[in-house]
């Protein structure tokens, strides 16, 4: 029986070590005077939103704006192309367009009348500047053995 006792004995010191421990493993509550640090952060975040100018602008600056934007709008609409192929069949138009793509190019087309007949206009482009549609073209030339030409843009 001694046996016995002795187990019951751990097992009794088994309970109070656990007790002890998880008294210990408790989270004492948070006291009102640990959370003042972040109370100060929200007023000093308050007081920030109330001392911030609004974002508003003046009207003259507005006019500016629009007229910058307005401008840039029209140089980007200004862009030059290049004119591979003028041509009345629509059929041919469409293969021709499809072999330039093919081959890399970036090709379109649009049709277009003169003097009452019907003509597909064959271009690439757009270039943003006359040295990238020269370069364009000099590659159709030598490339592709066509004769472009480059289109200007409207200066409007």
């Amino acid at each position: 029986m001694p046996n016995s006792i002795e187990n019951l004995s751990f097992i009794k010191k088994k309970i109070v070590k656990d007790e002890t421990e998880k008294k210990n493993e408790q989270v004492s509550p948070i006291k009102i005077d640990e959370l003042s640090f972040y109370n100060h952060l929200i007023e000093k975040k308050e007081k920030a939103k109330k001392k911030a100018p609004p974002a508003t602008v003046p009207k003259k600056q507005v006019k500016k704006i629009e007229k910058k934007k307005l401008g840039q709008l029209k140089q980007e609409t200004r862009s030059y192309s290049i004119q591979v192929a003028a041509l009345k069949d629509k059929a041919k138009t469409k293969k021709m367009v499809e072999r330039l793509i093919r081959l890399g190019y970036h090709a379109y087309y649009y049709q277009i009348l003169i003097n009452g007949e019907r003509y597909y206009r064959i271009r690439c482009g757009p270039f943003s500047t006359i040295e990238k549609a020269k370069q364009y073209a000099k590659r159709l030339t030598n490339k592709e053995g066509f004769k472009p030409f480059i289109v200007y843009p409207n200066n409007k």
